[in-house]
C-alpha cells in the first residue's frame, strides 16, 4: 500500500484504542460492581472488546497495510493505560466515599458512552472507506456496537425500573381492545 490517508490512519490508531481500552474498561468495571449478573455483563462485553481487536485486525490491516498495522498495534499496547472513563467513573466513586462499590448505573452510563464513541468512530471510519468489502466489515462492527449500546440501555432502563416507550397504545381505559 503506497498511500495511507492520514484521517483513516488516525482514526484505526483511535478505534484500536477505544477497543483496547474498552477491554480495560469493561474488566475494571466488572471489579467494582457487587452485582453478579453486573460482573458476568462486563466480563462477557470484555472479553467482547478483546475479540474486537482480533476481528479488526483484518480490517485495519486492509485499510492501512499489514506493516503499518502491526505498528500501530504495538504503539497502542505499549501505551495502554486506563481509558478516560475509567478515570472519570474511579474519581465519582471516590468522591461518593464508595472506593469498592460502583454506582451500577454511572457504570451503564458510562459503558454506554464508550460505545456511543466507538459507533461514531466507526461511522465516521466508513466515510473515508470506497472498498465495498472493507465497508462491509465496518457495518458490521458498528452493528456489534450497537448490539453493545442496546444491551447496555435495557439493563440501565431495568435497574432503573423505567419501561420501554410504546410507539402504540397496548389498552385503552374503556377497556375495548
Amino acid at each position: 500500500m503506497s498511500y495511507v490517508d492520514e484521517r483513516v490512519i488516525e482514526l484505526v490508531r483511535a478505534a484500536l484504542g477505544l477497543e483496547l481500552g474498552g477491554a480495560h474498561f469493561y474488566q475494571h468495571i466488572a471489579g467494582l460492581t457487587q452485582n453478579p449478573g453486573g460482573k458476568a455483563m462486563f466480563t462477557r462485553l470484555a472479553e467482547e472488546e478483546r475479540a474486537h481487536v482480533e476481528e479488526t485486525h483484518g480490517l485495519f490491516s486492509a485499510l492501512i497495510g499489514e506493516e503499518e498495522w502491526k505498528n500501530l498495534y504495538a504503539q497502542e499496547m505499549a501505551d495502554a493505560h486506563p481509558s478516560k472513563l475509567v478515570t472519570e467513573l474511579e474519581a465519582a466513586v471516590t468522591q461518593r466515599g464508595h472506593a469498592v462499590v460502583a454506582d451500577d448505573t454511572q457504570a451503564l452510563r458510562m459503558a454506554m458512552e464508550l460505545e456511543r464513541r466507538a459507533i461514531q468512530l466507526f461511522k465516521s471510519m466508513a466515510e473515508h472507506i470506497t472498498d465495498p468489502s472493507v465497508s462491509d466489515l465496518i457495518g458490521k462492527i458498528v452493528e456489534q456496537e450497537c448490539f453493545h449500546y442496546d444491551s447496555l440501555q435495557a439493563q440501565l432502563d431495568s435497574i432503573l425500573n423505567v419501561g420501554i416507550w410504546l410507539d402504540k397504545p397496548e389498552f385503552r381505559m374503556d377497556g375495548k381492545f
